[in-house]
């Protein structure tokens, strides 16, 4: 049997959603290294500057949540009774759909890449002083 469109999105919703679970791992990681940071408590003023990190990794984490749940979404779209939907029943409204979790998926990889880089520059940073 051939791949419909479905079986696509299907495949491509899986792929977001493992990579949501890493970032999430990493992002984790991250969180632990600030709060150690605020545990040592040696420097003036650094639980604020944590904070503000702390932000941007839970500003990140919703959208990855809010993704997490639009898939689901999608994917209820894309089956019937657990079977992939034929290609004659894809319409615009999932195919834009999946476009726009798409560009989504891409939007919060690039916010993440740049809140770890701005995490890991402030960590060490700290490490310094």
């Amino acid at each position: 049997m051939p791949t419909t469109i479905a079986e696509y999105y299907a495949d491509e919703l899986v792929d977001w959603n493992e990579s949501i679970q890493h970032y999430n791992e990493e992002l984790d990681n991250i969180e632990s290294k600030l709060e150690e940071v605020i545990r040592r408590n040696s420097i003036i003023g650094i639980a604020e500057k944590v904070e503000a990190h702390m932000s941007l990794i839970n500003g990140v984490s919703d959208k990855f949540y809010a993704l997490l749940l639009d898939f689901k979404k999608q994917e209820t779209a894309i089956k019937k009774n657990d079977t992939f939907i034929d290609d004659s029943l894809i319409n615009d409204n999932i195919e834009n759909q999946q476009a726009s979790l798409r560009r989504q998926m891409q939007a919060a990889e690039k916010e993440v890449i740049d809140v770890k880089f701005d995490c890991y520059n402030f960590l060490s940073g700290i490490l310094k002083k």
